[in-house]
């Protein structure tokens, strides 16, 4: 998927498009960084991004560039396929002459500190991936971290918020979170918690009659249960195809997701909205329309000045890997 354009997302522009020749200007520019091998060094960072959907798979240089990937769609119980997909990885870099000096991962789930998930709300596991990743990886040091903030960290370093001195960072995919990044660095919370914003309500000027939360309402895979589909993808064609009801699933979540983005912005006050993940990074004019639209009229009716602009991820869907492979030092 593409970065949507300014006219379906109703956002800033951004650029997410990449060059092969290896030279991208270096993270301080917020360029997107290279993907292709012209410009492979000799030591890499193995980066895993865990999703609902898929399991992303890189080999990233210290530039951002990445020089192989891999991906495979993310099973019941993802992690030995993770563990499967750092060993092609692995392979990968020795077929390439090249030294991994660390591995990063990128999980859907509450995280601590240290790298413990602490929850199972998007995917089963039974045994911590630290561990299984420590096993397949021997000798290389392994990071684990939360996968919206890993999203968040690849864009404050090579995307839409490079330049910012602080910015929240939206995930909308199979599930949503969010992080809010200060000095380039996302804000963990006391025990790896601060990205729940699919745990917030639907606002009643949207649907007053919903029970769950916001992630149910407005995710990919929320967006489909109230259809009665597999996720988002299924609701976007049936909408195209004229489906009244898709097409007021999809147009409700972009109302939905607005008015809660401006709720966090008048508790958060962020220079910038960055709106990633797979959903939020595709051109689906029937969900980004209504929600670029109430974005603007809920802003103009707080009152307040020079309000924060609405961006687009410029690494989009690369956002994860590029964060998870800066876990490693």
């Amino acid at each position: 998927m593409t970065s949507p354009d300014d006219a379906a997302a109703g956002t800033d522009a951004a650029d997410g498009t990449r060059s092969a020749d290896g030279e991208d200007s270096a993270p301080a520019t917020g360029q997107a960084p290279a993907v292709g091998s012209a410009a492979v060094t000799e030591s890499v960072v193995l980066a895993l991004d865990v999703g609902g959907t898929k399991i992303a798979g890189g080999l990233v240089g210290p530039d951002g560039t990445v020089v192989h990937r891999t991906q495979r769609p993310t099973p019941l119980r993802p992690v030995p396929a993770v563990a499967e997909a750092a060993a092609e990885l692995m392979e990968a870099a020795s077929a390439r002459g090249l030294t991994v000096r660390g591995a990063g991962a990128g999980f859907p789930e509450y995280v601590t500190a240290d790298g413990r998930l602490t929850s199972s709300e998007v995917i089963d596991w039974d045994e911590q991936p630290a561990s299984v990743l420590a096993r397949t990886l021997p000798g290389v040091p392994v990071r684990i971290d939360s996968d919206v903030r890993c999203g968040a960290r690849g864009e404050a370093l090579w995307g839409a918020g490079a330049a910012l001195p602080g910015f929240l960072y939206v995930s909308l995919g199979t599930g949503l979170s969010s992080a809010l990044v200060l000095e380039g660095r996302p804000v963990p919370g006391h025990r790896g918690e601060a990205i729940a914003f699919g745990e917030l309500g639907v606002p009643v000027s949207v649907d007053p009659t919903w029970q769950g939360n916001l992630e149910r309402y407005a995710s990919g895979r929320g967006m489909g249960e109230r259809r009665g589909v597999a996720g988002a993808r299924e609701v976007t064609a049936l909408a195209a195809a004229g489906d009244a009801e898709a097409a007021h699933v999809l147009d409700s979540a972009g109302r939905a997701l607005a008015t809660t983005l401006v709720w966090l912005v008048r508790l958060l006050d962020p220079a910038a909205v960055v709106l990633g993940g797979g959903l939020g990074c595709a051109p689906v004019a029937a969900l980004h329309t209504p929600l670029a639209e109430t974005w603007h009229k809920a802003l103009a009716a707080t009152g307040r000045p020079a309000p924060p602009p609405l961006r687009t991820a410029r690494t989009g869907q690369e956002s994860g890997l590029l964060g998870a492979a800066a876990l490693v030092r």
